[in-house]
């Protein structure tokens, strides 16, 4: 890494949420920072939908990226739990805390596109190409681009996504698991208002859940099928797929119709044997990936960004190197913990759910209506999912 090419304080590989919160949010706290993406343009709309908790809306607000432009939110006002027997139930409610809701689900297509264009309003240097090599040295970092470019940094911040050219670069070893299932993602018409809840029933292959949108009448289906059912679901037409649905999640919202197109993702858990290193850390899904039934992806990503970003701020306030593996080992600390046990936490609900045995099912069942009855013990599941998690200062970061 010889040369006089200028060196920047921090380099991102990856746009998406992660990657340019924290774009945005370091070149306002003062960091040189310039972004490697492979997106050629912004997004529009996509099928799928980000459950945002109330921590991670007052992050964004406090960086001064919420509400964004573009993007309607709709207002969770409750998480409403069936067991697949749809005796055993469970129901966490905003106003059981006394707060005007859980959080926001939004489109994530539009929530990245929204994001990216207000990093890129700062003006910092912005390489619309991918990110394919890495050469780390004792005073810095150079990326290379898939178009020849070169990037020079004292730090390199890994926010390129579940499949992530930049930590296999790194050499950085992944744990992962297959769950054998597949997400089912679609837009649902409903037949009854949802009125800001949010329906997960729980069945023998996998759980279903139907979020809301803006339109009262719309929900946003993800349904985490077991492989061979996906398979099956795949190849039924709109209407048999509808009646399926409606067979699998019961009447709760009234009758069911798929509109516009379907998609299938496989669900994978993953995590990174390390987060960090001389000269880099990882964030979001370069990291980490948890099943999707808490709807917690994107919040563990933005709190990787909250923690990195206060990390950042105070070493520089300090004076002290950013690539530092001293400073960027506090990060580690503090996140990987947190994260790991939101992965113990899904897979182990996931997979008692799923169980066959007649006797764990009800105990599950009998468990979830107890669980009901507990204010004190549903205000800890909502406090664990950042509903209410203390609020954030701009000082505090």
């Amino acid at each position: 890494m010889t040369g006089r090419q200028h060196v920047l304080d921090i380099v991102i590989v990856g746009a998406g949420a992660v990657g340019a919160c924290l774009s945005h949010a370091l070149t306002v706290r003062g960091f040189e920072v310039g972004v490697v993406d492979a997106q050629t343009g912004d997004e529009g709309a996509s099928i799928r939908t980000s459950a945002l908790s109330r921590a991670s809306l007052r992050h964004l607000s406090d960086l001064g990226l919420w509400p964004l432009e573009g993007v309607e939110p709709a207002a969770l006002s409750a998480l409403q739990i069936l067991d697949r027997s749809g005796r055993g139930r469970l129901r966490f409610d905003s106003a059981d805390l006394g707060e005007e809701d859980l959080g926001a689900i939004v489109n994530h297509g539009l929530l990245e596109a929204a994001l990216r264009k207000k990093a890129r309003a700062l003006g910092g240097p912005w390489v619309r190409e991918r990110g394919e090599g890495v050469v780390i040295s004792d005073s810095g970092v150079e990326v290379a681009t898939k178009g020849g470019r070169r990037i020079r940094a004292r730090l390199l911040i890994a926010a390129d996504g579940a499949q992530s050219v930049i930590r296999e670069q790194l050499g950085v070893p992944i744990l992962q698991y297959r769950y054998g299932q597949t997400a089912v993602c679609a837009d649902i018409r409903l037949g009854n208002a949802h009125e800001g809840v949010a329906w997960q029933r729980f069945l023998a292959n996998g759980p279903c859940a139907l979020l809301p949108l803006p339109d009262a009448h719309r929900g946003s289906l993800i349904w985490s099928a077991a492989d061979q059912e996906a398979l099956r679901l795949r190849a039924l037409s709109d209407a048999d797929f509808a009646r399926a649905l409606q067979d699998a999640f019961g009447d709760h919202l009234g009758p069911l119709h798929v509109e516009g197109e379907r998609a299938y993702f496989p669900l994978v858990a993953s995590h990174a044997r390390h987060y960090t290193g001389p000269r880099f850390a990882l964030v979001g899904d370069a990291a980490h990936r948890v099943h999707p039934l808490a709807g917690q992806g994107v919040n563990l990503g933005l709190a990787d960004a909250h923690t990195l970003i206060r990390t950042l701020q105070s070493a520089r306030s300090r004076s002290t190197d950013p690539g530092s593996r001293r400073v960027l080992r506090a990060y580690e600390r503090e996140r990987k913990a947190e994260n790991l046990a939101m992965l113990v936490a899904t897979d182990l609900l996931n997979r008692a759910f799923r169980t066959d045995r007649t006797w764990a099912r009800a105990i599950l069942g009998a468990g979830l209506n107890v669980t009901d009855t507990l204010p004190l013990l549903k205000a800890f599941f909502m406090g664990a999912a950042g509903a209410t998690t203390p609020r954030l200062t701009h000082d505090a970061l």
